[in-house]
């Protein structure tokens, strides 16, 4: 009841309650105001058609039809309602999937009518009618040897989204090594996290590591563990596969693994068996291998970063996550979710979103994908004053325009004559390969000390160098 309250306009109670099916017809409705409906007796409505009844609705206005769709509530303020010969009115409604046996098999619908003296101002804006609740917002990826994200916590409206996250039950019912392929920023943890949770190792050890965060030098004891006596003042330490064992480990930015280094892991892969750094012992675990990567495989095949037979190996079961400015149905979603989640951050209660806000990230291509979008949300949350309940594009220019320089118009790009911008990908690489042989000329070809003044780990500093042509300028 106290959930209620703090729903429905803090009013406590409900107007009516709808269950639907998933072909969407209604298999019981209790309407306690006859608004609500279009004929007297709601029994009537029951074997009817939802969208039938509903003249105004569609799958995607609908929350209950989204709510099945997506798999999570969904809770809308002042929707518009019109039934035939009836006069519109806004209702406040949350919808709930129902499942059984795991499966969705239909949704439930609690409403509340909105006085007309209750609506907001607000109306010409977007309501925040997707917000998700069941993803919390206190959630991070660094909770150590923890998988606290599930598919359900995974927003797909975008079909090939929804393929993606589908698929996650297929490799999570293995045990053979996944291989997630996606651009920085859309979210290959949180799909490893769920593979983890979506198996029968959800109650072990969970264990990610960035491969590329690493020292060379480093990343062979972090992974198998050393021997007491291996180097000077070596002790014994368990490896992140010793302690993954029984579990899942996550290797992100594979191709960063030094080459010298995948033979060892590709027979971790084929028997699970590995020494430790000095030792003689041979050890076996059972583990989940998880890797992923940034770059298209097969061009880190080509380009020297992966070796085929790892590749193969890992890539007998595979997720490619489909960047944002593939999937831009999902960015309204996106966007009423960050505002649903640091509404509590920044102690703001805004209740809606305008269409130019929308539209506009919409036009954005998010070369960061979801991580920047989440960027620009939380600076316009921060700064969007305190009693205001709509957020505006105003409110997020600023930093949309430090991420967008990129899509200026051809007359403010300087380029002469008015001349074409290239893509954003390529100016991207230009810039990175100007300022990577820049840096190697100031530090007289020497890696290790540019990639410190680059603050970025040496191999993936050569591994940059390498793929721009640049070694040749540069020391080893």
């Amino acid at each position: 009841m106290e959930l209620l309250k703090k729903l429905f306009h803090g009013k406590g109670y409900i107007d009516g309650i709808t269950i639907i099916n998933l072909e969407g017809e209604i298999l019981f409705t209790a309407k306690l105001n006859g608004k609500l409906s279009n004929e007297e007796n709601a029994c009537q409505l029951v074997g009817k058609r939802f969208l039938d009844i509903y003249e105004n609705l569609d799958s995607e206005s609908s929350t209950m039809l989204k709510a099945m769709e997506l798999g999570m509530p969904l809770y809308v303020e002042n929707q518009l309602l019109k039934t035939k010969s009836r006069e519109e009115i806004h209702i406040t409604s949350l919808s709930l999937p129902i499942k059984s046996r795991g499966r969705i098999v239909g949704a439930i619908d609690l409403s509340m009518e909105v006085r007309q003296e209750e609506l907001s101002d607000a109306l010409d804006s977007i309501d925040l009618k997707d917000l998700v609740f069941p993803l919390d917002g206190s959630k991070r990826l660094d909770r150590q040897n923890t998988a606290v994200f599930t598919e359900h916590d995974i927003i797909a409206v975008d079909e090939k989204m929804k393929q993606a996250r589908d698929y996650i039950k297929v490799v999570a019912a293995c045990d053979l090594p996944v291989m997630i392929y996606g651009e920085t920023g859309t979210g290959k943890e949180v799909f490893a996290q769920s593979i983890h949770n979506a198996g029968d190792r959800r109650d072990k050890p969970f264990i990610a590591q960035n491969c590329a965060a690493l020292p060379e030098t480093l990343l062979e004891s972090i992974l198998f563990g050393t021997s007491k006596g291996a180097f000077t003042g070596a002790v014994e330490n368990k490896g992140l596969f010793e302690l993954a064992d029984g579990g899942t480990l996550f290797l992100d930015e594979i191709n960063s693994m030094p080459l010298s280094l995948q033979p060892k892991l590709l027979r971790v892969l084929q028997d699970g068996s590995f020494r430790s750094l000095g030792s003689r012992v041979m050890k076996r675990v059972n583990v989940k291998l998880i890797a992923a990567m940034n770059t298209d495989p097969v061009k880190a095949m080509q380009e020297g970063q992966l070796r085929r037979d790892i590749y193969y190996r890992l890539s007998m079961m595979s997720i490619t996550i489909p960047p944002l400015r593939e999937r831009k149905r999902d960015i309204p979603h996106f966007i009423k979710f960050y505002i649903g989640k640091h509404n509590a951050t920044f102690h703001k209660r805004v209740q809606y979103v305008s269409k130019e806000l929308i539209a506009r990230l919409e036009e954005y291509d998010w070369p960061g994908n979801v991580r920047e979008l989440e960027h620009v949300i939380v600076y316009g949350m921060s700064v969007v004053d305190e009693g205001r309940d709509v957020l505006r594009f105003e409110d997020v220019k600023a930093k949309f325009a430090e991420f967008g320089r990129a899509k200026q118009e051809p007359a403010d790009s300087g380029v002469k004559g008015g001349a074409p911008c290239a893509s954003l990908k390529s100016a991207v690489e230009a810039y990175e390969r100007e300022l990577i042989a820049g840096t190697l000329r100031e530090t007289g070809g020497n890696l290790s000390k540019a990639a410190k003044r680059l603050d970025v780990p040496r191999q993936t500093l050569q591994r940059k160098a390498a793929r721009h042509g640049l070694l040749k300028e540069g020391k080893a």
